[in-house]
């Protein structure tokens, strides 16, 4: 009788489940989730969008680029080492860090996924290239790096596209995979420069290297997992934005705001007062 009741229970457990409806996302979460990219989805051409998971397919640079990024990422870390009258230990470090160091960061960070940077060891062998030519051609390379610029620019969007892709891939969400999407592009220049006792030159006024890296990975990754874009065509857009944004505030001296301090005086609410610039000393 017993064993009747529990049968009979759970039949009517499993039929009340089974007719409950399943409620979805509903107002202003459902217009966000779905509607609009179901709206861009339907406006775009469908050889722009897709359906697969963002997990289906892994971006790469082209190994070519690749190890051009990475030889001149270690000359201009080479460079800054000579700079600083390290000798030849010091600029072979400083060209490492500078050419493989956010890369490596970002590896060690996913964990259970390898590093890169030593599972291709062309990529050692062109930094350690790099690191030579610096110790022979610094002067040279100063002389000359301004073209060296657009490189970099580049490089900067096509490394961040590559951090927050691999992010996405190992199943991470939206802000972990921008996080590791800028560490790719610009943490190799800040583990050089912490490895010299110096303030990050991407935490500095300067020309908006960090702010570019930033709005890349996040622009690709709200093409890819929000809008449903294809990989290649988002990679693309996201480049193209990134290195507008840097070669524009190289070009025009953009920086990014610096803090400003509110404070009280007599007889008004609030004053406006921006801090002082750093002097020399500090900037040592």
């Amino acid at each position: 009788m017993l064993d009747s009741l529990v049968t009979t229970a759970s039949m009517v457990a499993s039929a009340t489940v089974a007719a409950t409806p399943q409620v979805g996302p509903t107002g202003l979460a459902s217009l966000i989730e779905t509607g609009i990219p179901n709206a861009i989805a339907n406006a775009l051409p469908s050889v722009l969008t897709t359906t697969a998971p963002v997990t289906g397919m892994i971006v790469r640079v082209p190994a070519a680029y690749e190890l051009t990024a990475a030889f001149f990422g270690g000359l201009s870390g080479a460079v800054h080492a000579d700079e600083r009258r390290m000798d030849i230990t010091g600029i072979i470090i400083l060209a490492i860090a500078n050419a493989l160091g956010g890369g490596m960061l970002r590896d060690v960070l996913l964990q259970d996924h390898g590093i890169a940077a030593f599972l291709n060891p062309r990529l050692l062998g062109v930094a350690l290239l790099a690191a030579g030519f610096g110790f022979f051609f610094a002067s040279a390379y100063r002389r000359l790096h301004r073209p060296f610029l657009y490189l970099d620019a580049v490089s900067l969007g096509l490394f961040a596209v590559v951090g927050a892709d691999k992010a996405l891939g190992a199943g991470l969400t939206v802000i972990p995979a921008v996080l590791l999407g800028v560490i790719t592009s610009v943490g190799g220049g800040m583990i050089r420069d912490i490895l010299c006792n110096e303030t990050p030159q991407v935490m500095r006024p300067g020309t908006l290297s960090a702010t570019a890296a930033i709005m890349g990975s996040s622009l690709y990754v709200m093409l890819v997992s929000w809008l449903n874009i294809v990989k290649p065509v988002a990679l693309i857009v996201t480049v193209l934005v990134t290195v507008t944004i840097r070669i524009l505030a190289i070009k025009r001296g953009w920086q990014a705001p610096m803090a400003v301090h509110l404070e009280p005086t007599p007889g008004r609410p609030w004053r406006l007062k921006r801090k002082a610039e750093p002097s020399a000393e500090e900037t040592r």
